[in-house]
């Protein structure tokens, strides 16, 4: 089976497989879930509730090859194979969060079809690597060792994306990914993660401040709030794939030190899952050839550039398409439900006069042929 036949097939596994399915195939399950708001509480009772239903296929997987990242990518969409939902109670628990009972009939045949769609697509595609970026700070003073970044990148690991880590930035590179992790500068990182094939990576920043210390029964408490911004991108286009502000966490001890840690813990344990969870849906989607393709263009004319831009417009799958043109060069941004190359094998038959340079993941280089 060609890529492209695996693309259509994945895409409509994913929208068809749990429309109408034998009735054996379906388990009814009774699950809690937890979140910090219900929405979260809902969609964390709906991965149990497919992991429960399922459990027996999952289990039965765990000796294969990229197991983890196929498990957490198929899960991370866990709500198309619930055929039904019912919450039976909500309450907030005493840490703030939600807890919502729910009850749930989970399609296992649709996780079985989708699983084996995935396994096949990353057999051709292969894992996807990541580098995480993370500029952290308490009272104002950067720290060598990010807690938040040590979270997201050991969670992201557990989930079977291959990590780009310190030791293999070469030294070269090491005062370049200081200064851009310094900066927070999304263009000069998106440089260096190309530089070392990640597809992906994760930027942003986590500040932890102290509060008024207090005494309590002779005991000085030392308060720290800390906070965050996370962003995702793709490395090969540059574009922003999700934020993800922290809310405020809080740390109290009687060291300094350890209260920062605490504060900077509770950030990394809230805002690590939604950063892994951003990744796999993105990646998902990348490997059924959904998303932004980007066409780079030289030598063209605005007369030509005009043209192009109107019959992108007619290409079969493009859903829209954002242009620029400066120096002679077109550069369009095409949302479509196809990936780089087979969109490359279209743009053949409906621009003759481009001719294809280049083709990466979601890059497509071009130049006018002067034959045409």
């Amino acid at each position: 089976m060609s890529r492209i036949q695996l693309f259509v097939a994945f895409a409509l596994i994913l929208s068809l497989t749990c429309l109408a399915p034998a009735a054996n195939d379906l388990k009814e399950l009774t699950v809690t879930g937890v979140g910090m708001t219900e929405e979260e509480a809902v969609k964390d009772a709906l991965r149990k509730a497919v992991e429960q239903g399922a459990g027996t296929y999952i289990s039965s997987q765990s000796e294969v090859k990229d197991f983890a990242l196929v498990r957490d990518t198929v899960l991370a969409r866990a709500a198309g194979f619930v055929q039904e939902k019912e919450i039976l109670s909500t309450r907030k628990l005493l840490d703030g969060t939600v807890e919502v009972k729910v009850r749930a009939v989970v399609s296992v045949k649709g996780v079985v079809d989708v699983w084996g769609t995935v396994t096949n697509m990353l057999q051709q595609v292969g894992q996807p690597k990541i580098m995480v970026f993370i500029n952290e700070k308490i009272n104002g003073k950067v720290q060598d060792d990010s807690v938040v970044r040590t979270r997201i990148a050991n969670l992201l690991l557990e989930s079977g994306f291959d990590l780009v880590n310190k030791d293999q930035v070469k030294a070269i590179a090491a005062k370049d990914l200081a200064a851009a992790v310094a900066d927070d500068n999304p263009a000069k990182m998106q440089a260096i993660a190309k530089r070392f094939g990640a597809q992906l990576f994760v930027t942003g920043t986590a500040n932890c401040s102290a509060g008024d210390v207090t005494v309590t029964s002779g005991i000085k408490l030392y308060p720290y709030q800390a906070d965050s911004t996370i962003r995702c991108f793709r490395s090969d286009t540059g574009e922003l794939l999700a934020s993800v502000p922290g809310s405020p966490t809080r740390g109290v001890d009687r060291v300094a030190r350890s209260a920062a840690q605490k504060a900077l813990d509770a950030q990394a344990q809230r805002v690590a899952p939604e950063v892994v969870n951003d990744m796999l849906l993105f990646w998902q989607d990348a490997l059924a050839g959904r998303g932004e393709v980007q066409l780079h263009i030289e030598g063209v004319s605005f007369r030509e550039y005009a043209k192009i831009k109107k019959k992108l417009q007619t290409v079969k799958g493009v859903e829209s398409v954002k242009t620029t043109y400066h120096n002679k060069i077109a550069e369009c941004s095409i949302q479509a439900d196809m990936g780089a190359e087979p969109l490359a094998e279209k743009l053949l038959d409906a621009l003759p006069e481009l001719e294809i340079v280049d083709v990466s993941q979601n890059v497509i280089k071009a130049k006018l042929n002067a034959d045409r």
